[in-house]
């Protein structure tokens, strides 16, 4: 590190320059189904259910990959890994532009997402090589800047492009832009290279991982807490505006791009006094606890009011929900620098296999509910106080982890 610290500022610039971009356009496959869902409804004729499996299988693809692409961090480095994974995001962005039907669908979204696998786990396994604790919590903050931008893009300027040239021109050009990003981190990004790690298998090497106990008290809050943040943001808040709100599907992706420019602001925000109030890995985990009971009140209420439950709502449990982007630094800090990446990454498993879990199961219980009751508002409220419920569990385990089961803190 004291090598490194010559160059913070440059090397911290090619980070955000590079792996930020990456993250961008990562956030923006990954949100614009919330934006797109009334086309994706009408042309294949998807059910709540079917509509949830499409968002979710994006996180599915991301989820198979976090063992594999943790191990292969520590050993090959952020560039390579990085770089190669992005290929299939090409691919799988290309293919979705061109899917006539439901399975090729889900085919190309999983694909996406095993593509965009390494878009956060890479700068901020790079950042916990180079960086102390509170730069490392600045880079995060800074990658969630970049993706709250690309989440921006996500919402109106995705809906004008959609009615202008057709939605699969936009996936079409997605993975043109994943191919230029492919090489500026070739040509730009810094070598991230860690020491030579022993030549075991990647599934074998996170036996360390797995039996810290810090990965199991944090790691619900990640698979309930964290995922139904993404799950919402990123796919139910817009059939949630339409369907129980009342909105066009214009304003609802206006109401998108209000709640995704507020994030943007929130992110900028922490990204400045983050450093400064969080000093060691104990200061994110304090923070933690102290703001998420907000983010358990905003889902409560939401799904108590219901159809009066419009984007102010959202956009209020997104921000009181923003200190869950001081999870995975936290991770990575927990863990010897050459565990970092598998320690993220297994952290990002659960995360999005939550976040799998979430979607699908929300379009489920939607479309049972829907069936007995014919009462499409009462299934969405239902699954948030679900959400909810299990929230609220996973922040109780979190807070008295040491005291259930008998470790001391």
């Amino acid at each position: 590190m004291a090598a490194f610290t010559q160059k913070n500022q440059v090397s911290i610039f090619l980070i955000f320059l590079t792996f930020g971009i990456a993250y961008l356009f990562s956030s923006l496959l990954r949100g614009v189904t919330a934006t797109l869902a009334p086309l994706f409804v009408h042309e294949f004729s998807l059910s709540a259910n079917e509509l949830g499996l499409l968002g979710g299988a994006y996180f599915l693809g991301f989820a198979v990959m976090q063992l594999p692409m943790g191990s292969w961090l520590d050993r090959y480095g952020t560039k390579r890994v990085l770089a190669f994974s992005l290929i299939a995001a090409v691919m799988g962005s290309y293919l979705f532009g061109a899917a006539d039907s439901l399975p090729e669908l889900l085919i190309a979204r999983f694909l996406c997402g095993m593509g965009v696998s390494a878009c956060l786990i890479a700068p901020l396994t790079a950042a916990r090589l180079w960086l102390e604790p509170s730069e490392q919590q600045r880079v995060n903050l800074w990658m969630l800047m970049a993706g709250a931008l690309g989440l921006l893009v996500a919402t109106l300027p995705s809906q004008s492009a959609a009615v202008a040239y057709g939605w699969r021109a936009i996936f079409t050009l997605v993975a043109a832009l994943f191919a230029l990003t492919i090489a500026a981190i070739l040509l730009w990004s810094p070598k991230t290279e860690t020491a030579a790690a022993p030549r075991i298998s990647w599934f074998r090497s996170y036996g360390e991982v797995l039996t810290n106990s810090y990965t199991w008290k944090i790691g619900p809050v990640g698979f309930f807490n964290y995922a139904t943040l993404v799950a919402v943001q990123t796919l139910w808040v817009g059939p949630w505006l339409t369907d129980v709100a009342g909105y066009s599907s214009d304003e609802a992706a206006t109401g998108l791009f209000w709640i995704n420019l507020v994030m943007l602001f929130v992110f900028m925000f922490l990204g400045v006094i983050t450093p400064k109030i969080v000093k060691s890995k104990s200061g994110a985990e304090g923070i933690l606890k102290l703001t998420l009971p907000l983010s358990l009140l905003a889902l409560f209420l939401i799904a108590f009011l219901g159809n009066l439950a419009t984007w102010p709502y959202f956009s209020a449990y997104c921000i009181a929900s923003s200190a869950l982007a001081l999870t995975h630094p936290a991770v990575g800090q927990h863990f010897e620098s050459h565990q970092a990446g598998r320690a993220i990454a297994f952290f990002n498993l659960l995360l999005f296999l939550g976040v799998f879990a979430a979607q699908w199961g929300v379009g489920l219980i939607i479309a049972v509910i829907n069936r007995e009751t014919l009462n499409v508002i009462t299934g969405y409220q239902v699954a948030f106080y679900i959400l909810s419920l299990l929230s609220t569990l996973s922040y109780l385990w979190f807070v008295f982890f040491e005291k259930i089961t008998h470790r001391e803190s």
